[in-house]
């Protein structure tokens, strides 16, 4: 697989301290039948402090796994469904200075049959924090990530997500560039 580079992004929000270490996650643009993309809204207080934003599904590479492996087993894991057809869309690497670690996040759009929904296996953290699954169409979704973020995580997470899903909709076509 060719890599496609989306994008850079720099942690802006918390004070630099050097990274210790990289994580490598595969994140999906999850779209269902009726084209509306679902995202976790995620809300609560954790090491970051407080939470209330949108989040594209995912997480990171387990031992053995190759990006397609974990695309389907994060679906499955935290919205429950199973991947119809998924197609690489590009790449983005950021940085999170409060745990020191750059991520290189491979987004995916996935499409989903959300009328389907069998049990998460969600982990602990993912329970607390997931209040639900939200289900927008594109411009609902790129509105909330581009303009609702109040906390700082919350700055961070939707603007890598926001930059991924607007990338995958002029690419398709689907908004002007």
């Amino acid at each position: 697989m060719e890599v496609i580079e989306i994008g850079r992004l720099a942690d802006d929000q918390y004070e630099f301290e050097g990274y210790e270490n990289i994580r490598y996650t595969a994140r999906a643009l999850a779209e269902n039948q009726e084209g509306r993309f679902g995202f976790l809204h995620i809300v609560g207080e954790d090491y970051f402090g407080e939470r209330d934003h949108l989040e594209t599904c995912g997480g990171g590479l387990e031992e053995g796994e190759n990006l397609f492996d974990t695309i389907r087993r994060e679906v499955m894991e935290e919205l429950g469904l199973e991947i119809q057809s998924c197609e690489y869309v590009g790449t983005i690497m950021d940085s999170y200075n409060l745990i020191r670690r750059i991520t290189v996040s491979s987004f995916f759009h996935c499409l989903v049959d959300s009328s389907a929904q069998k049990q998460t296996h969600r982990t602990e953290e993912e329970q607390i924090l997931i209040s639900e699954i939200v289900w927008l169409t594109a411009e609902e979704a790129l509105d909330w990530l581009e303009n609702r973020a109040e906390h700082k995580v919350d700055k961070l997470v939707q603007r890598r997500d926001a930059m991924a899903l607007r990338y995958y909709l002029e690419q398709t076509g689907r908004i002007e560039k």
